[in-house]
This record gives C-alpha cells, sequence and structure tokens, in this order.
C-alpha cells in the first residue's frame, strides 16, 4: 500500500467518522430481532457487521480538513464460521461473558482487515 504523492505530512492525518443515527436504525432493528431470537447470542455474528459499518464510514483528514483517503473493511464474519463456533461455545460455557471478549476479538479482525482507499 502507497500513500499518494505530495502527501509530506502523513503525521497530521485524522480520522472522521460521518455515520448518521439515521444510517444505523434499520442495523439496529435487525441486531434487536436477532438478539431476542437467539437470546443474545446473534451478537456474534451482527458485532462484525456493526464495527465493519463504522470503519466504512471513516475517512481520513490532512492538517486543511481535505480528505485525501478512505477507511474500506472487508471483514466477512461468515468467512470464519469455525471461530464463530468455537465464540458461540465459549459463550454458552460462560453465560454469556464471553460475548464481551468476543467484542475485541471482532474489533481486532475488523481493523485488521481494513485498508486505506487513498484518493
Amino acid at each position: 500500500m502507497s500513500t499518494p504523492t505530495g502527501l509530506a505530512a502523513i503525521g497530521n492525518l485524522k480520522f472522521r467518522n460521518d455515520m448518521r443515527l439515521g444510517e444505523v436504525w434499520m442495523q439496529f432493528l435487525v441486531w434487536l430481532l436477532v438478539s431476542v431470537c437467539t437470546l443474545g447470542l446473534g451478537w456474534i455474528i451482527v458485532s462484525g457487521h456493526f464495527f465493519k459499518l463504522v470503519i466504512n464510514f471513516t475517512r481520513l483528514e490532512d492538517a486543511a480538513g481535505r480528505t485525501v483517503g478512505r477507511l474500506r473493511c472487508e471483514y466477512d464474519v461468515e468467512r470464519e464460521m469455525r471461530l464463530v463456533v468455537l465464540w458461540l461455545l465459549v459463550c454458552i460455557a460462560t453465560l454469556g461473558l464471553g460475548l464481551l471478549f468476543y467484542s475485541f476479538h471482532a474489533a481486532r479482525a475488523a481493523l485488521n482487515a481494513t485498508e486505506i482507499e487513498w484518493e
């Protein structure tokens, strides 16, 4: 991955997230339905999608406030079904406490699957 030509000060970049509350209502309703139907265990699938959603609404600004890139997350929790099954067993064995730890795993996995699309 290379930086765009003319981008002199990488250290002055900032993340800006443009997600609005109105854009998450549908995902929230889906999460609520899945959570009720699975007694909370659906969070294992939904949390990865939530992290991906937040990351994909994030852009990079330079010191002047111009957008110089966007974050693109290619995380797909369904591709990692082996890990999902393992985390599901951990969550059942710990009576749901494993979900707290899984959230950190999902956030890390989503960030590891993220690239910068330079403009």
